[in-house]
């Protein structure tokens, strides 16, 4: 979740008294410091550490518990490499980091930072899923990475060094996260750079979970004033990183008061545009990247608490007012077109009085237009459609249909007392059983969930088409699924560990839809439509080109679909699933999306959903990715498939018959 200050720590390359240096960092209102585990002068020596006599770093007493806790990031000594093609090496510095990560479990540090310097990380992986295993103590290991690889800089030719540098670090750090599971215990520190890569590198980046940035003092220079300030580059980076959780170290030479870096990046995080002017970003804080599961409205009543939350939406029922305002003029207009071409052609009747009576079949001109509102809830709906009817000056019968018995009353009590003077009536039970008459020349629904469709619109509307009289206006009038894959390792962890349980739960949640507000994501590819949806529906045909009814004599819909999605990458990366969004045109021009590109400004209604897949396939810059999605209907219940090619490469197919997540209809 998104953090509302700013946290800082202040980084000792060596620590001679480390109490000074805690005094001195938290004095000057730094969070946390970070300092070698092991005093240099206590350096272990070239024999096994089973072999050492003595103790090979300062005693634990010189802190308080709680400052080892919560204060001190400690980090293991730079020279260990236990991935070193030597086994000699590589034996003793294995033996020297497990004693360096056993004190720190003792300690109980809340982070411990090591270094990557190649994607040989196999060994240094394997001790560190041995040290989770092992310990009591919810310690996290910060990974540190440089952003750019000078030695690839070095060795590549000019034409390619730049890339294949910027790249190279990434390589090292997901080879290893993907050697550790993806487990969210594992966090990168990016130590950034005074050069600074593409766009497009620096947002692969903000997908990873970087769990803090390490700004050398060097990067600052100093204004006009003497403070240390950074480029414009480097301060939108900052913003961006710390936006998605991530702290912040001062490392390096002291060019100035310690105390002036962190006030400068205090204003630095205070000038950022503020939450306020965002009305999702404000409502969002605090949900960033926390995984829910859909609402099933149609199995299930929704409370109070979920109502007023999205009847809070500034946006949406502003929306659905203008689109029912719309429908009303445009009936409105063609009643008057009607009329006046049955005045043309009633020479047989004796006056305009018996036209507008609607006799002989005439159409009635002061007959209210009959709205309804299927699925109304408490009401937001029929206060938008008694607006509109206030707008656009038009008589108007609202039929509020619930079958929430809660909501029931709720619309019961307005009627009786704010709606008293207006045509309002409410029918409580499902839209799909009932049959109401006169039809209605409008029904407005809100039936649409994060990836459109999964909260069973279709069916619903479908099941109350027989409600419309021909030729009526239904809102919605269309609705679209769409799909990016995306990189986002946090969101894979949340997902696999959302139910906890052995490894067929796992499997089941990594076969789940989960609503997200998603923030500590990349997107690998744009994104693409997957099913489409329209009402009034188009009924099935059988061989005979005639459309098919049911035992009501409603057309029978076929709501199953199935498309495959194709993206070329552009970069290297790993896929870890999808993000998924939809857009809906209610009426005329007035559109509803949460589309990243086309996202109804300030509407909070929907959070977009994530798809994950089973096991991330890491993808190269020119792979192809097909996906393959279906929607399955049978009597009971709805619910999605899906399967993944890469190139050669192809996943399990996703929640087969639905043996992991359902809709129930």
């Amino acid at each position: 979740m998104a953090q509302q200050e700013i946290s800082c720590g202040l980084d000792y390359t060596i620590a001679p008294d480390l109490q000074a240096c805690l005094t001195e960092a938290l004095h000057a209102n730094y969070a946390f410091i970070v300092s070698q585990i092991v005093h240099p002068r206590f350096r272990l020596s070239s024999l096994p550490s089973g072999n050492t006599v003595g103790g090979f770093t300062r005693s634990d007493m010189i802190l308080s518990p709680q400052d080892w806790n919560s204060r001190v990031v400690g980090r293991v000594s730079g020279y260990l490499d236990p991935d070193s093609p030597s086994h000699i090496v590589q034996k003793r510095h294995e033996d020297s980091l497990n004693e360096e990560l056993a004190y720190c479990r003792g300690l109980g540090l809340p982070a411990v930072m090591l270094s990557l310097h190649s994607r040989k990380s196999n060994n240094l992986a394997r001790i560190l899923q041995t040290y989770f295993e092992t310990s009591h103590h919810p310690t996290l290991i910060w990974t540190s990475v440089p952003m750019i690889c000078h030695r690839t800089m070095r060795v590549c030719d000019e034409d390619n060094s730049n890339e294949e540098a910027w790249n190279e670090p990434w390589h090292w750090w997901t080879k290893f996260h993907e050697c550790m599971g993806w487990d969210k215990r594992i966090g990168v520190v990016l130590e950034i750079s005074a050069d600074l890569p593409s766009k497009d590198i620096v947002n692969r980046w903000l997908g990873e979970p970087v769990k803090a940035i390490i700004l050398p003092t060097s990067l600052f220079h100093n204004n006009k004033k003497g403070y240390p300030v950074l480029s414009r580059a480097h301060q939108q980076i900052v913003v961006s990183m710390v936006e998605r959780d991530a702290q912040v170290i001062v490392s390096g030479a002291r060019r100035s008061n310690i105390v002036y870096y962190l006030q400068y990046l205090y204003r630095l995080w205070k000038r950022r545009p503020y939450v306020v002017d965002d009305p999702m970003l404000s409502y969002a804080r605090g949900w960033e990247d926390f995984l829910q599961t859909p609402l099933q409205p149609l199995a299930d009543n929704l409370d109070t608490h979920t109502y007023n939350v999205f009847e809070k939406d500034p946006v949406k029922y502003d929306q659905y007012q203008k689109a029912i305002a719309q429908a009303l003029s445009d009936l409105q207009m063609k009643r008057k077109e009607e009329m006046k071409i049955q005045e043309e052609d009633s020479a047989g009747l004796t006056n305009v009085k018996e036209i507008i009576s609607g006799k002989n079949g005439i159409v009635e001109n002061d007959r209210p237009f009959t709205v309804m509102v299927l699925g109304a809830g408490r009401g937001p709906l029929v206060r938008a459609t008694l607006n509109a009817a206030d707008i656009t000056n038009c008589k108007v019968k609202v039929i509020a249909v619930e079958k929430n018995p809660c909501a029931v009353v709720v619309l019961a009590a307005q009627v009786r007392e704010v709606w008293r003077d207006r045509d309002v009536t409410v029918i409580p039970g499902d839209m799909r059983q009932i049959n109401l008459s006169p039809k209605a020349d409008i029904i407005v629904s809100e039936l649409l969930g994060s990836w459109g469709d999964n909260e069973l619109s279709p069916e619903c509307l479908d099941g109350a088409a027989g409600l419309l009289r021909p030729g009526g206006i239904s809102i919605p009038r269309e609705y679209k699924s769409y799909v990016a894959p995306i990189c986002s390792p946090r969101l894979w962890a949340a997902a696999r560990a959302a139910s906890p349980g052995n490894a067929q739960q796992i499997e089941k949640n990594l076969e789940t839809l989960w609503v997200v507000y998603m923030q500590n994501k990349h997107n690998i590819a744009e994104t693409k439509p997957v099913f489409t949806f329209e009402h009034p529906s188009e009924g099935i045909k059988n061989q005979d080109g005639q459309e098919v009814t049911d035992y009501r004599g409603l057309k029978v819909t076929d709501n199953r679909r199935s498309t495959t999605v194709t993206w070329e990458v552009k970069q290297d990366n790993v896929m870890h699933g999808f993000g998924g969004y939809f857009d809906c045109v209610l009426y005329g021009k007035e559109m509803l999306s949460i589309v990243p590109d086309t996202h109804s400004p300030g509407m909070i209604s929907w959070f977009p959903v994530f798809i994950p897949i089973r096991t991330p396939l890491r993808v190269q810059k020119g792979d192809t990715i097909s996906a393959t999605f279906w929607r399955c209907v049978n009597s009971r219940r709805v619910w999605y498939e899906w399967i993944v090619e890469v190139d050669n490469h192809t996943t399990p197919l996703h929640n087969p018959n639905g043996r992991s997540s359902e809709m129930l209809l």
